[in-house]
């Protein structure tokens, strides 16, 4: 919600509110004596700044909402000591004005987060004007009415709870993507950047082959074979790839081992923190490979992110085989 209607909402309960209390100050010289009324009066304008103003958010602290659960218990408690039953006007009258306050009060915190206190002070506020005249003036002092304030407020609350969750959904949803998009962003620059410092620093070894046209040492032609490996991964092993791996797989190599990586797209939509755990497993997995092959590959539209599977021509079953997600 806007500022804007953010406090066209709270100019408008707050007009409402303030209503009450304009018109009961009217019918003041008809009580007994003043005290406690103007008591009462001033106890509803603390609540209702208390709970209608300087809060951002839908729901307020639950302290607020037992403050103005009190006040309302107190307000007819406060202004019937000053109102016996004799005096009042038989057709009803604003001199029960505190049944509205009293209901406005509850239905801002029933509709701000806070439905039990709101019952329960509907309730409180039931039982003492009836108590103090009977069954006759239900009908009389605005309890109906008081009734239909706060479950109004209730559904109204429920609907912006609801909205606000969905809201909130949203904006973790979008951030969530952002988070991924700008991920993999970062990751193809850095394996832009990776593989352009592979090729610079492979210059001199392919300088070596040009200039002995083909004929390599056993040491340039086996680190020949670990430089094609190292391009091949990362044009093909996409997300998979991290600084730990590149170690693993190159000394993997070195001891016999064929690693082969193939990421289709699987990885794009694990977050970050999925997929720092699925490399640190690809890495203790290729650590602990002493022989034949590992193929790790990241299929899409699986129930699973990534497969690793180590076998052995002489083997019966894999040495490896993991799902990862």
């Amino acid at each position: 919600m806007s500022n804007f209607a953010r406090w066209g909402v709270t100019a408008l309960v707050l007009g409402f509110a303030i209503n009450h209390l304009i018109l009961g100050l009217f019918w003041l010289p008809t009580y007994t004596q003043p005290l406690t009324p103007l008591l009462a009066f001033a106890l509803y304008v603390f609540a209702v700044a208390l709970t209608g103003l300087g809060n951002q958010t839908l729901r307020i602290p639950t302290w607020k909402a037992l403050v103005s659960l009190v006040v309302a218990v107190l307000l007819p408690f406060l202004v019937l000591e000053a109102l016996p039953l004799a005096n009042s006007e038989p057709n009803g009258s604003y001199q029960t004005w505190f049944v509205a306050g009293s209901s406005t009060l509850m239905a801002i915190a029933t509709a701000r987060g806070h439905a039990i206190i709101g019952w329960i002070g509907l309730a409180s506020l039931w039982i003492q004007v009836i108590l103090w005249g009977g069954a006759p003036v239900i009908t009389t002092s605005g309890l109906i009415g008081a009734l239909l304030v706060v479950a109004a407020s209730y559904a109204i609350g429920r609907g912006l709870t609801s909205i606000a969750i969905q809201t909130q959904a949203y904006l973790n949803q979008g951030i969530a993507t952002s988070t991924r998009a700008a991920h993999l962003t970062s990751s193809r620059t850095e394996r832009q950047r990776l593989l352009k410092n592979i090729m610079l620093t492979s210059l001199p070894l392919l300088e070596r082959i040009e200039s002995t046209k083909g004929k390599l040492s056993e040491i340039d032609r086996a680190e020949a074979e670990l430089l094609a490996g190292r391009l091949s991964d990362e044009i093909k092993g996409r997300g998979l790839m991290s600084d730990g791996i590149r170690v693993a797989t190159r000394e993997a190599r070195r001891r016999g081992v064929t690693v082969n990586f193939l990421d289709v797209g699987g990885l794009d939509n694990a977050t970050a923190e999925q997929i720092e755990a699925i490399q640190l497993s690809i890495e203790q997995a290729i650590s602990a490979t002493n022989a034949g092959e590992i193929n790790i590959r990241a299929p899409k539209n699986e129930s699973y992110l990534v497969s690793v599977i180590a076998t052995r021509p002489e083997a019966d079953a894999p040495d490896i085989w993991l799902r990862l997600s």
